[in-house]
């Protein structure tokens, strides 16, 4: 969604939160350095899987984009179809940047934006970083602390990286060969869970 003439991009993230809330959407807001703040949209909506929209500020295009939609633990799937995907974005949309579009005059765009690693994982991209800059593919016992401090803080951070982002990060900064990278990636995918199964059943 874009911004209006002397509208700054957190203007519009603050407008969008208030009338997600508005329209009983659960929303968490991450602060950021430099007011790059982002928004957790948590949507539940017919059959769709339950699942979170991630908004994020475009300072370069004024605007305010979804960048991805990705699925709750409680929902039972690991990832969104692409019919889905859409489905879920159509219904945010109509309930709330239309809404924004008929009263605010806010603009809605479709976003080909690229965003970094960095930016979708800011808290725990730097225990990533740590874990690929010591000998990752060694086996060593302090190689293996840093990929589970990196798997724990990610989990602990609450913040998403697709498994597909993870395997080109790696691709682009180690090169590494294919299987290497899925071995790598079913190991994420795998901890993870396993994280999130703990989370669920140790209070019971």
């Amino acid at each position: 969604m874009l911004c209006n003439d002397g509208q700054q991009p957190i203007e519009l993230l603050n407008l969008i939160e208030n009338i997600s809330k508005e329209k009983g959407y659960k929303v968490f807001r991450f602060k950021r350095e430099q007011g790059n703040d982002s928004l957790n949209i948590y949507i539940q909506k017919e059959a769709l899987p339950y699942s979170q929209l991630i908004l994020f500020i475009n300072n370069k295009d004024k605007a305010v984009d979804v960048v991805n939609i990705i699925p709750m633990p409680q929902s039972g799937v690991s990832h969104i179809g692409c019919e889905d995907y859409n489905k879920l974005l159509d219904i945010y949309s109509s309930d709330v940047f239309t809404l924004i579009e008929q009263q605010y005059g806010n603009a809605i765009h479709q976003t080909t934006e690229d965003y970094t690693i960095q930016d979708v994982i800011p808290q725990s991209y730097s225990l990533l970083n740590t874990w690929i800059k010591g000998y990752p593919l060694s086996g060593h016992p302090n190689d293996m602390e840093r990929w589970y401090d990196f798997v724990i803080g990610l989990h602990s951070s609450g913040e998403y990286l697709s498994l597909s982002n993870f395997e080109k990060y790696i691709e682009e900064s180690c090169g590494w060969d294919k299987e290497t990278i899925d071995n790598l990636s079913l190991q994420l995918e795998s901890q993870l869970e396993l994280l999130n199964y703990y989370d669920d059943h140790r209070l019971r």
